[in-house]
């Protein structure tokens, strides 16, 4: 499972509402088995299969400006805890 934790300043675009207008770039996006978009965060269940890279997108707007921390993202292993990754915990900066 990917999880990613948004600040509060960020909305997720539902990609299961909508098609998103100019993403066109996005090129050889792997699709998660399962996808849970909550208000505050978004989690992708994947499957690795034989670890070949996958790339997941998402698309996230701005609500309001100003420094938010934003969280690590991270990985887990579903069923064995030994796995995992946890990295880019950033802050973020958004401005009118």
């Amino acid at each position: 499972m990917i999880a990613d934790l948004l600040p509060a300043g960020f909305e997720i675009e539902n990609p299961r509402t909508k098609e998103i207008p100019g993403m066109d770039w996005i090129r050889n996006a792997s699709e998660p088995t399962a996808l849970d978009v909550r208000d505050d965060r978004i989690h992708f269940f994947v499957s690795l299969g034989f670890y070949r890279p996958q790339t997941y997108y998402y698309a996230v707007r701005a609500v309001s400006p100003g420094n938010d921390k934003m969280g690590p993202m991270n990985a887990d292993a579903m069923y064995n805890g030994e796995y995992h990754s946890y990295n880019r915990a950033r802050v973020i900066k958004v401005i009118e």
